[in-house]
């Protein structure tokens, strides 16, 4: 009786470990697909309202809540200390992202950082295309993460009750 509940136990706290490193490809998925929507709401504003990025980035940073959003306030709060954007977004994003267990990849990183070296430095034309560009990344990211989600995440979740189960059979 005991060995059997001891079995059982096995079996779902190994099943659930294979679930909980599932979700970080879900996790990842969701972050990138927040960062696109984010995106295209920074490029609306820049482009129709015109306001100071610390304004426009409290703004649009008010819409949801998410980590793309909060990147949006942390560096809007850290540029009306300092009016460097690039040291606030590097800030922003290491905060939001790296310090915060966030499931982004180095590569998801790279493009986040890249972003912020752009902001700013040139016209509407060129903001434009920036953005464009880094949807464009972005879109090869999140297309990435749902095959990473469909092949790990269930490789994942098997293996976890695959591995509960022998360790039962063993115990038995």
């Amino acid at each position: 009786m005991l060995k059997g509940i001891l079995c059982l136990v096995m079996v779902f706290a190994c099943g659930g470990l294979g679930l909980l490193k599932a979700q970080t490809f879900s996790a990842r998925l969701e972050d990138l697909m927040d960062l696109k929507d984010m995106i295209r709401i920074l490029q609306t504003e820049m482009s129709y309202r015109k306001d100071p990025l610390p304004s426009a980035f409290a703004r649009i940073a008010a819409y949801k809540d998410n980590r793309a959003m909060d990147l949006l306030q942390q560096c809007s709060d850290s540029m009306k200390e300092s009016l460097d954007l690039m040291q606030c977004w590097e800030k922003a994003v290491e905060t939001a992202y790296q310090k915060s267990g966030s499931c982004l990849n180095n590569e998801d990183l790279i493009i986040l950082k890249d972003l912020g070296l752009q902001l700013g430095k040139s016209d509407i034309k060129g903001q434009a295309a920036m953005f464009s560009l880094t949807e464009a990344k972005l879109e090869n990211q999140i297309r990435q993460a749902e095959k990473e989600k469909e092949s790990k995440g269930k490789m994942y979740k098997g293996l976890g009750f695959s591995i509960g189960i022998v360790i039962a059979i063993i115990l038995i």
